[in-house]
């Protein structure tokens, strides 16, 4: 089954990458995207109301809420959470690489 809804922070790749390594988490998802403009989510998954809301419950643990249920403490994870998936994603990797090749 697909299901579509909005989150909030979705800033950039580190987010979208952080969001959807945190959705794929969950047992019974075959299929996420994120698209960052909107910050809409594409959730392909079992059908059940309780995978759908474990999802949902995992993203607002990161920082990526439901559109509307914003706060403070939110966008304050969802920063942290940009960050790890910035310093996670492969091109990163490599500019991490290169730079170290020219240290030594």
């Amino acid at each position: 089954m697909k299901s579509e809804f909005f989150i909030e922070n979705v800033k950039c790749y580190g987010c979208r990458n952080t969001a959807i390594k945190e959705a794929k988490k969950q047992d019974l998802v075959t299929d996420v995207d994120i698209d960052i403009e909107s910050g809409k989510v594409s959730l392909h998954y079992d059908g059940s109301k309780e995978t759908l809301a474990r999802v949902k419950s995992r993203l607002h643990r990161k920082g990526y809420p439901e559109k509307g249920k914003n706060n403070m403490l939110s966008s304050v994870k969802s920063y942290a959470s940009c960050a790890m998936g910035r310093w996670g994603s492969s091109s990163n990797k490599k500019e991490i690489q290169r730079i170290q090749t020219l240290k030594l």
